[in-house]
């Protein structure tokens, strides 16, 4: 066993260097959230609320219009799932939206991903800011560890974690479920490659799959894909290339990593299995991606923003780090590390700026669901680690002359891009690209300063006379440093204004307090229906936006869900005639304009809000002005029904009229009925039929069944007084568990064993009786 023979102050300088890089890392991470890290101060969109329906508000200036996602979706699911966990419910179901979703198996609130996790020890205002400050930190120390993995030192590593994540892709996607996802990717290639090393393999396939479960909890299958996708092709990259020199270098690292791949699914069974049920059922499965970047794209990796506020122009991670990745690739190509890192650049570029190779993966099996430009997060990850390999050559290669050369002909390079750029504004090729040509600024900066930095390197190493030594002065660690510290400028100066940040949190107006007010916990429907998009104010939209409902406990007809059932979209065809757009549809947004009291009655919707002065659904009653928006009641709609069942095994229709019966919820999961009839009945619940409810009646097993075209659920009960319980819990969440349990037992017995197994090989043979072969003892 090979011993460090570091003298122990030389190992805690290390230590330093090592807790100093990563602080730094770290710490940019919380500044780019800065305006956010104080009280008063909530991170997210609330400014974007301000443009429609009961929140409009007047004068306010919206930020930033293409992070609306993160107010319609994960801004809410985080403020319920922190409610539900402080109030000790596991964050199972969604009770606010349509006839009630999965929350945790939804593919896209993760609930157990440990950035929701650190969220939950927060206060519920500042929950989305601790998930993403966290998942920047995790995506940033994962990036500082491969590089220290790679042998890269402290400064260098620092460099590939803090532009890892802050790059553009990583920014712009910070609040979305991708990078929950993709946070993992360092953690990743960093236990990959020390799994393939060969040493401590048990350790480093426990890191493995560890690593691996955390990323398929962050809660996103298109990213888990790319990803996936990403790592394999290092993988097979780097292994080919050291099967060269050493001999049966691939077998069992393929094996080693087969078995970590397997156990890290087998840690994430508990959300593989029952989210990929849900996900088979849903619109998700036969919605599409969207298509790669445009080519001419590409200059954004250079700049930020040059081509207007999009994720297309959020792919930046600087010219001093692809100027470094240049350079860190041509200084250390024969690491078989560096060309692996390489190819995965190639294919991760042609993913995300190569629009027909969507097409072709679209053959492959769902591979026609899948964005698969989120491949510009691993590019970014796979960037900044070759330009920390660029940085470490600056400050330790022995070949000043080919760092120099490289580094001239990449900023030179990258500086006639920049003119290009500018030139091609001059003649008016893109309007949008002219009012942002102040983004060129940064990029310019970079390249004079680079070029500087590069022509000191030259002066200071030149030799001091004829016949002497190149001075070796500590111009490298300087120039190392304001590399850094203008790459880091740049990256901060583009994602600090990226974020929206509200000085409320979900604050009711006087509109939204008197419609909770009204209609308490009954289902709340539109008489008209709105696009998603937010570009443009439309103050006669009604209601809140779709799922911004759930932070101020308002239950609405309608989602924003990409794994909503399908059947939501059948079942309203029947009932109304009408078609959903397919825009819409694929994205999982629903929402029904009510036009009558019966199609209201079919899906318990009790209250209708319709735009000031328009008249109710048909058989509605007025009940009152709510801010600008009229609401009518429907009269006997309720969430549960008995219906006689009819004679001789007939269908029952589906607007069949029912007698209301009371609901009580012992939690958001938890329904409650007591049925009392002198017949049988059909009892009809305005429930979501989703894989895991389960019914008892009087404590004994009851048999649930579909109705409205697959969408709500029903079951027959007897005559007399009952009371019928229905739980949400899918089985195969506690298949996963129990697997989960299987797979943590199978790594704590291989532990055991090889501890067992060391002992008795470090235990010294017993000597036998004298003439029976004893081993002689020393003399």
């Amino acid at each position: 066993m090979a011993v460090d023979a570091a003298p122990p102050t030389e190992r805690r300088t290390k230590v330093v260097y090592d807790v100093v890089g990563i602080l730094w890392t770290a710490a940019c991470a919380a500044i780019v959230l800065i305006r956010a890290l104080r009280p008063g101060v909530s991170l997210g969109p609330f400014d974007l609320l301000t443009r429609f329906g009961l929140t409009y508000q007047r004068g306010v200036v919206v930020h930033n219009a293409i992070v609306a996602d993160q107010i319609q979706q994960f801004v809410p699911w985080t403020d319920l799932a922190w409610h539900q966990v402080h109030t000790g419910i596991l964050p199972l179901w969604s009770q606010y939206n349509v006839l009630g979703t999965p929350l945790a198996f939804n593919w896209q609130s993760s609930v157990f991903s440990v950035p929701e996790l650190v969220g939950y020890l927060f206060p519920v205002s500042a929950a989305f800011t601790a998930v993403v400050l966290t998942k920047l930190v995790i995506a940033g120390t994962g990036a500082y560890v491969l590089c220290r993995v790679l042998g890269l030192g402290p400064l260098s590593a620092a460099f590939g974690g803090t532009v890892f994540e802050l790059s553009g892709p990583m920014i712009v996607h910070g609040g979305w479920p991708h990078t929950s996802v993709t946070c993992w990717a360092g953690w990743i290639l960093a236990a990959a490659v020390l799994l393939m090393r060969r040493r401590h393999r048990l350790r480093h396939t426990v890191m493995l799959a560890v690593v691996v479960a955390l990323a398929v909890y962050g809660g996103h299958p298109e990213s888990l894909v790319v990803l996936g996708g990403t790592v394999l092709v290092f993988v097979a990259v780097y292994l080919a290339l050291r099967a060269r020199s050493v001999q049966g270098a691939v077998a069992r690292p393929i094996r080693d990593l087969v078995v970590a791949g397997v156990c890290g699914l087998g840690l994430a069974a508990p959300l593989l299995l029952p989210g990929t049920q849900l996900a088979l059922n849903s619109v998700r499965r036969y919605g599409s991606g969207q298509p790669a970047y445009s080519i001419t794209q590409v200059p954004n990796v250079l700049v930020a923003g040059l081509q207007g506020p999009d994720f297309k122009t959020a792919a930046y991670v600087g010219v001093i780090a692809l100027v470094l990745a240049v350079v860190g690739t041509r200084l250390a190509w024969h690491r078989p590390e560096v060309p692996a890192l390489a190819v995965a650049v190639a294919v991760t570029a042609v993913l995300t700026f190569v629009e027909p190779v969507d097409r072709v993966l679209a053959v492959l099996p769902g591979g026609k669901t899948i964005t698969w430009s989120r491949a510009v997060m691993p590019m970014a990850l796979a960037i900044a680690v070759l330009g920390a390999f660029g940085l470490d050559a600056v400050l330790r290669s022995a070949h000043d002359r080919v760092v120099i050369r490289w580094a001239v002909g990449g900023f030179v390079g990258a500086g006639a891009v920049l003119v290009g750029l500018l030139v091609a504004i001059q003649l008016g090729v893109s309007q949008v690209a002219a009012h942002h040509r102040a983004t060129l600024i940064w990029p310019a900066t970079q390249v004079v300063v680079g070029l500087g930095l590069v022509a000191a390197l030259w002066w200071w190493g030149r030799p001091a006379s004829h016949g002497q030594a190149p001075r070796r002065p500590p111009i490298r660690v300087m120039v190392a440093a304001v590399l850094l510290a203008v790459e880091t400028g740049f990256l901060l100066s583009a994602g600090v204004p990226f974020w929206s940040v509200s000085s409320g949190y979900f604050t009711p107006n006087p509109a939204v307090s008197a419609l909770q007010d009204a209609v308490g916990s009954s289902l709340v429907g539109y008489g008209t229906c709105r696009p998603l998009e937010y570009l443009t104010s439309n103050p006669g939209e009604v209601g809140i936006r779709p799922n911004a409902n759930i932070a101020y406990g308002i239950h609405e007809f309608v989602i924003y869900d990409p794994i909503l059932p399908r059947s939501y979209y059948q079942s309203w065809l029947a009932v109304s005639g009408v078609h959903s757009p397919a825009a819409l549809t694929t994205l999982g947004v629903f929402c029904a304009r009510i036009t009558t009291a019966t199609q209201a009655r079919v899906y318990g919707v009790k209250y209708v809000l319709e735009p000031a002065h328009h008249v109710g659904p048909t058989g509605s009653v007025f009940d009152g002005t709510i801010g600008r928006e009229m609401l009518y009641r429907i009269p006997d709609s309720a969430s549960a029904t008995l219906v006689p069942p009819p004679a001789h095994g007939a269908t029952l229709p589906t607007a069949a009229a029912g007698v209301p019966v009371a609901v009580t919820y012992s939690g958001p999961a938890a329904w409650r009925v007591v049925v009392d009839s002198s017949t049988p009945q059909m009892l009809r619940l305005r429930l979501s039929a989703v894989p895991g409810w389960q019914a008892t009646i009087d404590g004994h097993p009851l048999a649930l069944r579909t109705w409205a075209t697959g969408a709500m659920l029903e079951a027959k009960v007897p005559p007399g007084r009952h009371v019928v319980a229905l739980r949400y819990w899918p089985s195969l969440f506690s298949v996963g568990i129990g697997l989960a349990l299987g797979t943590v037992l199978a790594l704590v017995l291989a532990f055991v064993v090889q501890i067992v197994s060391k002992r008795l090989r470090r235990r010294p043979r017993q000597r036998g009786p004298a003439g029976a072969g004893a081993v002689p003892g020393p003399r």
